[in-house]
């Protein structure tokens, strides 16, 4: 009881600090939005923004602590502190060679890196593209010791300061829009400076964990070996992680390639995506990032029980918290959308087509929830293949439909494309992880999740209804009207159903 009231706590602390995080996160989003809108300058940042991180996730990615994480634990278990330090030591010194490798490649190579990720991009805003990537570029190798960082310190029992990483990075970048907004009239020079600030931001969530890194016996040898068996066993498993993990930058890149020839769609799909993370990253990353080293120290410890019990309900819960979130944000899309952004250089046509885009990225919250536990899951247990093999047929079915029907795709038929990878990934993997007895199969799990999908669907056509009856009262007061509606509709169905997870709430309330 006491082990699980830590667990929990810790959750509701992480989940706190990464809300503030997200929260800044869209401020961040609504100032570049008034500042910039869908114009060129917005289009070009937008574009110059995604480069390094869709490079990184290609050459690195989920590799930095999906790959860490188990072989850390599985050495501080079997082999004690000092070996697990050693290793840690060499992997970082292998992380920032590598992705100083990167840094120098992604400068030279910037005009045919933006010429490829967005094609049709207009003379003007390719070239201002291109000068912003080369300010940015060098945040890899900040991205890689970042998230180094966190593996060491997850590994180590501390979340907090992991969580706080994007806080950090995010209150520079607003304010400096701030500052600019105040005091900058030309648009060039303020997207100029936030691609600084973003540069800085990656730089300070590295050193902001040094401390925390130095006070748990981490300590930076240069001199460390790059290549030792450890960091070998490491890498053997860093290209079908690597693989694993190129759903997301797959689809980023095809979006962002059939949308450079719609004019502001990279920027609308952009902040449609951001809030589509907002929502999902809120609870998949507590869920993710806090059990990954419980499932590593499980499995080597060979504790396949608690294991398996920790993901069958990570699933649930999960499903049970985004179902109902992604119903309200594809039905409520437009005034959400209107409410953050419209502002400024945003306007009303702009949240009509980013509206849409949320709308269909929405299709796949629950998918990729789900996916990031099972994906975890089989990295902590070092069965690395399944999931590279569940993200190959989804960026094959992605690339297959683009074809097919690329060419008659809108913003919101680019974002279903997304939604639908995803819930093919999620698929793929929960075959493998019931064929490979990773989790086992539980029919009153199945019902509990049906229950969970029906009440969000109620809810859902509830507030379908019921929203456009608020058309007279200000939009605010009809959007909040709607969503208490939907939460009211939600639990009364899950209650009535007899969910297990609004069971296990109304006992916590009955008991307190």
């Amino acid at each position: 009881m006491k082990k699980s009231f830590g667990f929990a706590k810790t959750a509701a602390l992480m989940g706190i600090i990464i809300l503030a995080a997200k929260l800044m996160g869209l401020v961040r989003d609504i100032m570049v939005a008034g500042a910039f809108g869908t114009t060129t300058v917005a289009v070009a940042y937008e574009t110059a923004s995604r480069l390094p991180v869709t490079i990184f996730d290609f050459v690195l990615g989920g590799v930095v602590t999906s790959a860490f994480i188990p072989v850390y634990n599985s050495i501080a278990v079997k082999e004690g502190k000092d070996k697990a330090s050693a290793f840690a030591q060499s992997y970082t010194n292998l992380i920032l060679l590598l992705t100083g490798i990167i840094a120098v490649l992604g400068v030279i190579f910037a005009p045919a890196l933006v010429s490829f990720i967005a094609p049709d991009l207009a003379a003007d805003a390719a070239e201002l593209s291109v000068r912003l990537t080369r300010i940015m570029f060098p945040m890899v190798i900040f991205v890689g010791l970042a998230f180094t960082f966190v593996g060491f310190l997850q590994s180590e029992g501390e979340y907090n300061i992991p969580a706080v990483i994007s806080l950090v990075s995010n209150l520079i970048m607003v304010g400096w829009l701030a500052v600019s907004g105040r005091w900058i009239d030309d648009p060039l020079t303020a997207v100029t400076g936030l691609s600084l600030a973003m540069l800085i931001g990656w730089a300070a969530q590295a050193a902001v964990q040094i401390p925390a890194v130095r006070k748990r016996g981490f300590r930076f040898r240069p001199t460390a070996p790059v290549l030792t068996p450890d960091t070998k066993r490491a890498a053997k498993n860093a290209l079908p992680i690597l693989a694993a993990t190129w759903t997301t930058p797959v689809c980023t890149l095809i979006n962002t390639r059939l949308a450079s020839g719609i004019d502001g769609a990279i920027s609308m799909l952009g902040y449609a995506n951001r809030l589509y993370i907002i929502i999902v990253g809120l609870f998949s990353f507590v869920a993710t990032n806090l059990l990954f080293p419980y499932f590593a120290r499980a499995d080597a410890a060979g504790n396949t029980g608690e294991k398996d019990r920790m993901t069958r309900t990570s699933v649930k819960v999960l499903t049970f918290i985004i179902a109902p979130i992604s119903v309200g944000v594809a039905v409520l899309a437009e005034p959400f959308v209107s409410l953050i952004y419209e502002n400024g250089a945003f306007d009303a046509a702009d949240t009509l087509w980013t509206a849409n885009a949320l709308r269909f990225y929405a299709v796949g919250m629950v998918f990729t929830a789900v996916s990031e536990v099972l994906t975890k899951a089989f990295f902590a247990a070092e069965k690395t293949k399944y999931p590279m093999l569940a993200a190959v047929v989804s960026m094959t079915f992605n690339i297959v439909v683009v074809i097919l029907i690329g060419g008659w795709l809108h913003i919101g038929g680019i974002a279903l494309i997304s939604g639908l990878a995803a819930a093919v990934n999620m698929l793929v993997n929960l075959i493998f992880a019931y064929r490979t007895g990773m989790i086992s199969r539980s029919l009153p799990d199945v019902l509990d999740i049906v229950k969970t999908i029906v009440s969000a669907a109620v809810m859902g056509v509830t507030v379908g209804f019921v929203y456009p009856l608020t058309s007279a009262l200000p939009m605010i007061v009809g959007f909040a009207l709607s969503v208490l509606t939907g939460v009211i509709v939600y639990a009364l169905c899950v209650t009535v159903l007899r969910s297990e997870e609004m069971c296990g709430i109304l006992k916590k309330l009955k008991h307190r």
